[in-house]
């Protein structure tokens, strides 16, 4: 990565949110919107199972937003169906390698790349998927992040979900997008409300913020 583009994907994070939905929003009201990765799974110890299904948070934000036509998508079959029992409209795809046969104003992929055995290909994808004029944006758990050292210092490693397979920060994401067809044009720190003990560094510094997001344009034709 060039000095230049070091020095753009700084520049592009210089404000740290606390929502997400305050920039994700005017994206997708009024918009054909493709959320990738709407399923919530994880284990519970109020289903018998050990599992609940249920559409994550952002997607029903999103689902729930003016004017928005949202498709949901993901690999977990078994959550797709849940969802759609609750009315809304999602498919089980691989969106490594899915051919939805449309196009979309916007794409979210909110904590997904991560997951991707070949976030390249992932990208290639989406952008096939997207429309000439459309945006993606990316969230993604930064590695960097104050929790995490904390976590080092308190145990002696960082917490990594099980099922997640690669990190991205702001410069190698940025220079992912660039290289698979796309030109970031705003970036943000993304900072919920956490213990101050564990996240008190990023007040200092934004880039121990628990997660990053990107926004960016198809690059060319």
């Amino acid at each position: 990565m060039s000095s230049a583009r070091r020095e753009r994907a700084r520049f592009l994070f210089e404000r740290t949110i606390r929502d997400r939905l305050g920039v994700i929003l005017p994206y997708v009201e009024g918009r054909d919107v493709l959320d990738v990765g709407c399923v919530d799974s994880r284990p519970s110890r109020d289903t018998a199972e050990g599992r609940v299904l249920r559409p994550n948070l952002l997607h029903k934000r999103l689902a729930a937003a003016e004017g928005a036509h949202v498709l949901g998508v993901d690999v977990d079959r078994e959550g797709i169906e849940a969802l759609s029992r609750l009315g809304l409209s999602a498919i089980c795809a691989d969106a490594e390698t899915m051919d939805l046969g449309r196009t979309f104003d916007t794409i979210i992929a909110g904590e997904v790349i991560e997951h991707m055995e070949n976030p390249g290909r992932f990208l290639r994808n989406l952008r096939r998927h997207l429309r000439p004029d459309g945006v993606l944006i990316v969230t993604t758990p930064n590695p960097f992040s104050a929790a995490q050292a904390w976590r080092i210092w308190r145990h002696g490693r960082p917490r990594v979900h099980e099922d997640h397979l690669g990190w991205q920060d702001p410069a190698t994401l940025s220079a992912l997008l660039r290289r698979t067809g796309f030109e970031p044009f705003a970036g943000y720190w993304f900072q919920p409300k956490r213990r101050l003990v564990k996240t008190w560094k990023r007040i200092l510094r934004p880039y121990f913020s628990t997660h990053i997001v990107v926004l960016a344009r198809r690059a060319g034709p």
